[in-house]
């Protein structure tokens, strides 16, 4: 994940009235994740990813 703005070689969709936009060659390793947010073991904040197919990285 980043936070830059698209390419022309990525996917933009509207998720929940937000623009998120997707290289083209992961879109099918990402169409079933969910993105959630956690606290991590240093108390801040975060984007976990759940489900997907293909393994974690």
């Amino acid at each position: 994940m980043a936070l830059e703005e698209p390419t022309e070689e990525d996917v933009t969709q509207k998720i929940n009235g937000i623009s998120v936009s997707i290289e083209k060659q992961i879109l099918p390793y990402v169409e079933n994740v969910t993105l959630d947010m956690e606290t991590g073991i240093d108390g801040k904040p975060g984007l976990v990813m759940i489900g997907g197919s293909g393994s974690n990285c």
